[in-house]
């Protein structure tokens, strides 16, 4: 390399199961001069960390479209420092996370706008604390180990020769562990980054700078999974059957297939009711008690976020549904997100159901996209996505267990357990 601190920082293991990526992220100490390899690297980025008082010459690449300096050191928050009340590098470290916020959510914001296909280098004057700070938070988002990232940044006190030096020169594990400990006090990187003021497509850029996430659609299943459709109907079942006197048995309620039984469940309510009952009061009844439930029924939770979040990150955003285009629609024209979908996909276009692959296949051909995830609330759903190819997360419904969908690739209690951006990482495994 052409620095004495100069590093790439891919081939580092995550994880999902795949390295960082060589050649897309450089860290460096200050450059003074510009060497043939470094003019070679054709940097769509070189992101300068330093302040104004360090500038003891120009940069080499000053007027350069690729150069930027965005000082991490907020010098109005640093009027305010009590350097006696830091004693440890890593007490600058943390409080300098949530002093020098402002220049932080700059930093970053310029990293996740940076041209995706050339490299970005980023240094600051030793390359180790500022840069080693930012460095530490990218690799930290895309899954790379702790123990990995403190090695990386233990080498650069070796790369300086300070390892002999004051505390304030090293480059000591222990320090940028601590950091991060801190991030997780703030309650994770994503929610640090988040906090800086950076949106879930930002932290998605900076997330795709380092690993591959070729993911380009999200289907989604429509009951149970986008709106509990699943409790409302249940519970117009057992009002029906509570009306009769009756107890409905939950255990023998569910198929193990996406089809419609309505008519075989009537007719269970028919044996037990006896020669007086009558189907089309009954079915009037059952309706009537389902739409006064559906009148305040909403996504469930997360869900509104992960649509937001997918169409912020371009991805197509569908549903493949066992049930007819009607009452889909019906559910979606009630909350006003048709628009949210740019593909639906039902039950009333194929001839067989879940778990049959069918309705996924036909998604999949419309969508003509390489990679899709499926997000699904059953066994059966989840068995179609992984029969058609997709990476099936699952989301039970309160009627599911976790353990009925463990085959899922990823299961989850709920959407708003996890962030959309954090379930593209994990579909990288399945690569």
């Amino acid at each position: 390399m052409w620095s004495p601190n100069a590093r790439d920082v891919g081939g580092l293991p995550t994880r999902y199961g795949v390295p960082t990526r060589s050649g897309a992220l450089i860290r460096t100490d200050a450059l003074f001069e510009l060497s043939n390899e470094f003019v070679a690297l054709d940097a769509g980025l070189v992101l300068d960390l330093r302040s104004e008082w360090e500038l003891t010459q120009p940069h080499p690449l000053d007027g350069a479209p690729a150069y930027r300096r965005i000082p991490w050191i907020d010098p109005q928050a640093e009027r305010f420092r009590d350097a006696e009340a830091e004693p440890r590098l890593l007490d600058v470290y943390r409080n300098s996370l949530t002093r020098n916020a402002a220049h932080i959510r700059q930093v970053f914001a310029a990293i996740a706008a940076a041209p995706a296909d050339r490299p970005i280098v980023v240094h600051c004057k030793a390359g180790k604390d500022r840069t080693g700070l930012t460095i530490a938070i990218l690799l930290d988002l895309v899954g790379v180990p702790r123990d990995v990232i403190a090695a990386d940044y233990a080498v650069s006190e070796v790369h300086l020769g300070t390892q002999d030096g004051p505390e304030f020169g090293r480059t000591r594990p222990e320090t940028i562990l601590g950091s991060l400990d801190h991030l997780d006090d703030l309650g994770g990187v994503r929610a640090y980054l988040s906090w800086l003021g950076l949106s879930p497509a930002q932290i998605h850029r900076l997330a795709t700078r380092l690993v591959p996430i070729d993911v380009e659609a999200i289907v989604f299943d429509f009951d149970g999974l986008l709106m509990d459709t699943e409790t409302t109907m249940v519970e117009s079942w057992q009002a029906e059957w509570a009306h009769h006197g009756l107890e409905l048995d939950l255990d023998t309620f569910w198929p193990d297939h996406g089809g419609d039984i309505t008519d075989d469940r009537y007719a269970v309510l028919a044996a037990a009711v006896g020669s007086g009952f009558d189907h089309a009061e009954s079915h009037a009844r059952r309706l009537a008690h389902r739409e006064r439930l559906h009148a305040t029924l909403d996504f469930r939770p997360g869900i509104r976020e992960w649509i937001s979040a997918a169409r912020d990150l371009g991805l197509t955003v569908a549903i493949a549904s066992s049930s007819p285009r009607t009452w889909v629609r019906g559910h979606l024209e009630r909350v006003d997100a048709v628009g949210w979908f740019d593909l639906i996909v039902t039950g009333d276009e194929v001839d067989t159901h879940k778990p049959d692959p069918a309705i996924y296949k036909l998604a999949l051909e419309r969508l003509d996209a390489r990679r899709a995830i499926a997000v699904e609330d059953t066994a059966h759903g989840v068995a179609a996505a992984q029969a058609a190819g997709l990476y099936a997360v699952a989301v039970p419904n309160p009627y599911v267990t976790a353990d009925a969908v463990a085959h899922a690739d990823l299961v989850l209690r709920s959407a708003a357990d996890l962030s959309l951006g954090e379930v593209l990482l994990s579909s990288i495994e399945a690569c």
